[in-house]
């Protein structure tokens, strides 16, 4: 019986492990680096938060992503879909200086911002809000 625990927690961490240098792995790629893409696709990409506009009316999150060397990224996200998920809208409890996101990227280029993207999944820089206890008087 013991063996078979064990073993069962030796695979769930190995699968942890490979699940997490899948995500931290070089298979995302820069912002800056979407310039080379002239079709629409799905890609892994790699950036910093340089702002995020929250459009309630509209159930909408716009990251602005900016790559190393400026370029910038609009990635919109489902509002409701964000606080399911991480129990608050987009912040500073919520998000990450460096986010890593996967989705359909549209080139769009107009001066420094390269075009959008149409996030599927949020793969690092995102965690759940921190849930203080209730206040007791």
């Amino acid at each position: 019986m013991k063996k078979g625990l064990y073993a069962a927690a030796g695979i769930l961490v190995i699968m942890v492990l490979i699940g997490y240098l899948a995500i931290t792995s070089s298979s995302y790629v820069d912002v800056s680096e979407l310039k080379s893409y002239r079709d629409g696709s799905v890609v892994t990409v790699k950036g910093k938060v340089a702002d995020t506009k929250v459009k309630p009316e509209i159930d909408l999150v716009v990251f602005v992503l900016e790559g190393e060397d400026g370029s910038q990224l609009y990635a919109t996200y489902s509002l409701s879909k964000f606080i399911s998920q991480y129990g608050a809208p987009p912040g500073h409890s919520t998000v990450e200086r460096n986010v890593v996101m996967k989705g359909v990227y549209h080139p769009r280029p107009q001066g420094k911002v390269l075009g959008y993207m149409d996030i599927q999944e949020i793969l690092q820089g995102c965690h759940k809000a921190y849930e203080a206890p209730p206040a007791t008087g």
